[in-house]
């Protein structure tokens, strides 16, 4: 299926029986696009099901496009082809897609990463695919706490983020300084135990976003009628109120990774829920995406999402464009309040149901800018969280600039790349 931010194929022209050798992409926007994804899936690519090749494509000026091809359900055959693809504003160019055997695949600079990094014995911490966690036990608290940076930690060559996996499901920042994939590293001593040095500036950047009682950027919670009720615990809590907490890592890349969360048995007070979080890993923009499925919620309650605000002291910004609607907030919402950060959730219009505050001193969530979400035709709620930090990029120490920068945001994923076959 088709992602709601990845260009939606424009198929002017169709061919059939041999497996595609050439198509031609249009930027019909005045934006330059950088490392623009486009998804193919095998039967865009007219590729029988036994064929085992995969696709190289280069440009007529003899470049090689970074690629990449996704197995999304598992089965050991890949599903999708993705392609990282920069354009000019209103330029259209030809490409040509050579079949090869994946042993000669090229090797492509990393443009994303996705790091779960869990000790698993004493001195060794190790990189686990998939891993999960029950109610009771909680890991905190001790030296012998097990996880790398909290939980999974993801980054593209702007910007990172990690979640706390150990029941609180937090979403922090790393700001970074560095177009490199750093974070495989963060969060390990010399000795080999994981240990919080990201909170100190170091050469790639450091852990800047002050998250507070809030769920950070991106988080989920359930509005009730009287309150809001937190997707997880709070640091001081030693029993889960989800019975099965679950990663899992779908796809990882130089142009795109993916992984999910998956959580069984939700106790709300309200009812229980199911919900599973899917975080695309994009190339160079200031963000993730996100997508969460969940089973019937309770009456008269509305899952949220949003952006911590303990430290604003500047009113927050909404936008709309082209069936997409923003809230952001650009302040020195930093852990030092030193420098600014500017935030923002894009929500299309059909996964919109409207934004309030949450309390300043009561409550599960407090100080946080709240989006509510509901479901798409398909089932789903999907949005976008962006993260712009001054240090990685001195134009975002400029609101407007931020402001224009999520502006042409909107305009970009509403206006997807034509693609003629």
């Amino acid at each position: 299926m088709m992602r709601w931010i990845l260009p939606l194929l424009l198929l002017l022209l169709s061919s059939c029986g041999s497996p595609l050798t050439h198509f031609d992409i249009e930027n019909t926007i005045d934006i330059e696009r950088e490392n623009e994804l486009i998804v193919f899936t095998r039967d865009q690519l007219h590729v029988p099901s036994d064929f085992e090749c995969i696709p190289i494509v280069t440009s007529d000026a003899g470049d090689t496009i970074p690629c990449q091809c996704d197995d999304m359900d598992g089965d050991g055959m890949w599903d999708e082809a993705v392609m990282a693809i920069s354009l000019k504003p209103l330029e259209r160019i030809s490409l040509q897609i050579n079949w090869v055997d994946s042993i000669d695949m090229p090797m492509f600079a990393p443009l994303t990463n996705v790091r779960y990094g869990k000790m698993t014995r004493p001195n060794h911490v190790e990189e686990l695919k998939s891993d999960s966690h029950g109610r009771h036990g909680l890991p905190r608290g001790s030296h012998m706490y097990p996880y790398q940076m909290d939980g999974p930690a993801w980054e593209n060559d702007k910007v990172g983020f990690r979640h706390y996996f150990d029941g609180r499901n937090c979403c922090d920042v790393f700001g970074k300084l560095t177009a490199e994939m750093v974070l495989d590293t963060v969060g390990i001593t010399p000795e080999g135990f994981p240990h919080n040095t990201y909170q100190e500036m170091r050469r790639w950047g450091l852990d800047i976003l002050s998250v507070a009682n809030s769920f950070g950027l991106g988080g989920l919670a359930l509005e009730t009628p009287d309150s809001l009720c937190r997707l997880g615990v709070t640091a001081k809590d030693t029993v889960d109120v989800i019975d099965v907490t679950q990663y899992r890592l779908v796809a990882e890349g130089p142009v795109r990774s993916i992984f999910r969360l998956a959580y069984k048995g939700w106790r709300t007070g309200c009812g229980e829920i199911d919900v599973t979080e899917e975080i695309t890993v994009l190339p160079s923009i200031h963000g993730y995406e996100k997508k969460v499925i969940h089973s019937p919620l309770p009456a008269h309650t509305s899952l949220v999402t949003g952006i911590v605000a303990n430290l604003n002291t500047l009113p927050g910004i909404e936008a709309d464009r082209n069936g997409y609607h923003a809230i952001m907030t650009h302040d020195q919402q930093t852990v030092n309040c030193e420098t600014y950060l500017g935030l923002a959730i894009i929500v299309p219009d059909e996964c919109y149901g409207g934004n309030f505050n949450a309390p300043d001193s009561i409550g599960d969530i407090r100080k946080t800018w709240c989006a509510r979400l509901r479901q798409d035709s398909n089932g789903e709620c999907k949005f976008r969280a962006y993260a712009a930090w001054e240090l990685s990029d001195t134009i975002f120490a400029s609101r407007q600039h931020f402001i224009n920068y999520i502006d042409s945001e909107m305009k970009r994923i509403s206006t997807p790349v034509k693609i003629i076959f």
